[in-house]
């Protein structure tokens, strides 16, 4: 009979550690503690009882489907209504959560938490009650790049074309060039169109990078600027290339 070890990835998804690296050496230094003898028809193993418990332990640990494989942002799991301070810390760990002042809209500061701070990986949490720091209202990841992904697969850094093909069609966005700039505000019925029976509402910002743009291309960027909505296939959109910058949840 053979016993699959669980990986490092499935009883801690949070180690920054590969799961099977820790999954191998942890079987090896097990099985080189327990010594078989061949005695005769029968073959025992001294401290086998002591390492099966381990081992029956590793495998029937439950780690939450969200966490299995990759960091899912959704409502719901780890972030709901009743996600405090301590919840997170339960989950992540003492080391991997801190308070923290975020900036939010409208240069206005919150008394929040991170979780991962100062890696890609970070995670913003906005508290309805800072004081108390409970009644989470808000989680936001920004950036280029995070592991962490929508269940949708929609992630930071995906450029618009993507977006539509996950959308299976043009969307619609604020224009540029002010605090909500870039803002998805419709699927237009598309693939990713929200059901009605989604617990928090889900926030998806995107931005573009100037470095490499030609005069002309600044130029035309006036025609997508400002609080109007315009189409994804807007031409100018698609020459500015956006991408996703920012993806918040939040809890209403």
């Amino acid at each position: 009979m053979s016993v699959q070890l669980a990986t490092l990835d499935q009883l801690n998804p949070f180690s920054r550690v590969s799961g099977s690296q820790l999954g191998s050496t942890f079987a090896i230094n097990q099985f080189k503690k327990c010594h078989i003898r061949n005695s005769g028809p029968r073959t025992r193993m001294k401290g086998i009882r002591t390492h099966a418990v381990v081992l029956v332990i590793l495998v029937s640990v439950t780690i939450p489907h969200a966490f299995q494989n990759k960091r899912v942002l959704e409502c719901g799991s780890v972030f709901n209504s009743e996600t405090n301070f301590d919840s997170l810390i339960r989950t992540f760990g003492v080391s991997n959560v801190i308070e923290a002042e975020i900036h939010g809209s409208e240069g206005f500061y919150h008394h929040g938490a991170l979780i991962f701070p100062g890696s890609e990986d970070e995670v913003e949490i906005f508290w309805g009650d800072p004081h108390t720091q409970q009644s989470l209202r808000r989680v936001r990841i920004s950036g280029r790049q995070s592991s962490w992904k929508l269940p949708s697969g929609l992630e930071l850094g995906m450029d618009l074309q993507s977006i539509e093909a996950h959308n299976r069609k043009p969307f619609r966005l604020t224009g540029f060039g002010w605090d909500y700039g870039g803002t998805i505000v419709s699927w237009e019925n598309g693939y990713l169109a929200p059901s009605s029976s989604e617990s928090c509402r889900v926030i998806i910002r995107l931005g573009y990078d100037t470095s490499e743009y030609t005069k002309e291309l600044i130029l035309k960027h006036g025609s997508v600027m400002g609080s109007s909505s315009f189409s994804s296939g807007h031409p100018t959109m698609q020459e500015l290339k956006p991408f996703i910058r920012e993806i918040s949840l939040f809890l209403d």
